[in-house]
């Protein structure tokens, strides 16, 4: 039998969530970036776990914020395909990291 551990990591079009020892602040979770292909408007935000939506010009769109635990971005990525959205990417973002 497979344990967590040996569950694939998604990079590119794909989810990788870190090292699953390394938890950090789980309390406040994790800024995350979710890319799809196509719209939906700011009024999703609710039903998408408070995400912040950003339109791209190229009929893509970035959900934004942060992400209590994994079972939330799953949630949230079930919210995703049930919307018939095309998935991209999904990264975790170091909100220490320097702009």
């Amino acid at each position: 039998m497979a344990s967590k551990h040996d569950e694939p990591r998604l990079n590119g079009n794909a989810i990788d969530t870190g090292d699953h020892d390394a938890r950090s602040s789980q309390s406040e979770g994790r800024f995350f970036e979710i890319h799809v292909k196509g719209h939906l408007s700011s009024e999703w935000s609710d039903w998408l776990e408070g995400m912040e939506v950003k339109l791209l010009d190229n009929g893509e769109m970035i959900l934004f914020g942060t992400i209590v635990d994994q079972a939330a971005l799953m949630g949230i990525l079930n919210k995703v395909h049930r919307l018939n959205l095309t998935l991209l990417s999904v990264r975790a973002i170091d909100q220490t990291e320097s702009h």
